[in-house]
């Protein structure tokens, strides 16, 4: 019989043994998951981040042994349920009724605030995300990563590392990539970048160490990769390898193999830094992303899911 309770000190030991074992489990099929999560200490200390850092945690019990785990960042009109904080017992075959156990817990304080979006990522283990999809959840992410190599040489393309001169250069392709999330089938919500936004935001990452890759043709700049050292999920590509950015290909040069050489750089700048991996991110439905970067050996570690409530839902809780 299942049975949830807060996520409280007292249960903190069990949860992060059991993230651990999730995380074991999935490395046995995806070495380049993050080694550091199949440490109990590291995970207690990820948790323990997490909710003194406005998240609020449940976990489920079967005769009295913890299946499941779950957390919560509340942020209305979104709430987001990170793979750091969501685990299930990885001997189960069938993860859904914990899942539903878990979110029908809850949901109604996310609704409660006002959260009608839900965004969850987990590590790539069948059972967990056939069971988030048998919750509602769609999959709108994709995490993955692929080993660092020696580069190979690109006949048509020069590849170099942009330096702060190259910011105007930087900041237009940047803003040809976020252009074209808001097109369909995309269709993700609009930001307020402009380029004054997108100049203060690249200048910031270079400041911070990030790497501009920048391919050439001719006399032409036209395509951007930007590897930054910050996951922005933890448990599925880890934090200070090199990480996928903005990147970008000049409309008038796309289909020339522009994208598959500033991969190629990008991992020959890792391999010759003697970092281990490089991780990118994509949407699930972008008909040019998701093919490009499962084309060029990139194997999903994880995976984002979303949920969208009714606002009546949310109004009724308030009532």
């Amino acid at each position: 019989m299942l049975h949830v309770e807060p996520l409280a000190a007292g249960a903190l030991e069990e949860a992060c043994t059991l993230i651990a074992a999730e995380q074991a489990a999935a490395q046995l099929m995806l070495p380049y998951l993050p080694a550091d999560y199949t440490d109990p200490g590291t995970c207690r200390a990820t948790l323990a981040g997490l909710l003194a850092n406005e998240h609020v945690g449940v976990v489920a019990r079967d005769r009295g042994r913890v299946v499941g785990v779950m957390c919560a960042r509340i942020r209305e009109p979104q709430a987001i349920l990170p793979a750091e904080g969501l685990a299930i017992d990885p001997e189960l075959g069938d993860a859904t009724a914990v899942l539903v156990a878990l979110y029908s817990s809850m949901a109604p304080e996310l609704l409660a605030a006002g959260s009608i979006q839900h965004h969850a990522t987990h590590v790539n283990l069948g059972p967990v995300g056939i069971g988030l999809c048998d919750l509602g959840f769609g999959r709108s992410g994709v995490y993955a990563t692929q080993p660092a190599r020696p580069p190979r040489s690109s006949p048509h393309f020069e590849v170099r590392v942009g330096i702060r001169d190259d910011l105007e250069t930087i900041v237009a392709l940047s803003a040809v990539e976020l252009g074209y999330r808001f097109t369909p089938p995309i269709y993700a919500s609009p930001q307020p970048s402009t380029l004054e936004h997108l100049t203060v935001y690249h200048s910031r990452l270079l400041t911070e160490g990030a790497v501009h890759l920048l391919a050439r043709e001719g006399r032409d700049d036209v395509g951007l990769l930007t590897l930054e050292f910050t996951s922005p999920a933890p448990r599925l590509c880890a934090t200070g390898q090199p990480y996928i950015g903005p990147t970008a290909t000049h409309p008038n040069h796309r289909g020339k193999g522009v994208g598959r050489a500033l991969v190629d750089a990008a991992l020959g700048w890792a391999h010759a830094h003697d970092f281990h991996n490089v991780s990118v991110d994509f949407e699930s439905a972008n008909p040019l992303s998701r093919p490009f970067w499962l084309g060029v050996g990139f194997g999903p570690t994880g995976y984002q899911v979303t949920r969208s409530i009714h606002p009546k839902y949310t109004a009724e809780r308030q009532r």
